[in-house]
């Protein structure tokens, strides 16, 4: 489900897809230097997050999506697209956010997580 063919553009930044590609409600994976990181369309607000429950490491890029809540397709946990936040158990650790920017149209997402809180 990796779309290896998206390159980061310098060492901070990895290109997604052109925005027009990224519906809302449809999702990408791309590969980060340290994990594959989701990114979501959640009803026009692109988010991104660690595409790997904090539970057992399992990917969550699967699972279903209402809006701007993902829920794990292993175990059901689910979080918060907006700041990683576990909202269900068996999670009780936040996954990470990382920050996104729009382009001349198209979506990156930032190669290391952003600061927590």
């Amino acid at each position: 489900m990796t779309d290896t063919a998206n390159q980061p553009i310098d060492d901070n930044w990895i290109r997604v897809c052109e925005q027009r590609e990224l519906a809302p409600g449809e999702r990408r994976v791309v590969e980060g230097p340290d994990v594959d990181i989701l990114v979501v369309n959640a009803d026009g607000v692109i988010l991104a997050v660690a595409d790997e429950c904090s539970h057992q490491e399992l990917p969550i890029s699967d699972g279903p999506l209402d809006g701007d809540i993902v829920t794990c397709p292993w175990h059901d946990a689910q979080f918060c697209l907006r700041d990683g936040e576990p909202l269900s158990a068996p999670a009780y650790e936040p996954i990470d956010c990382y920050d996104v920017r729009v382009e001349n149209d198209t979506i990156y997402v930032a190669s290391t997580a952003r600061e927590a809180g």
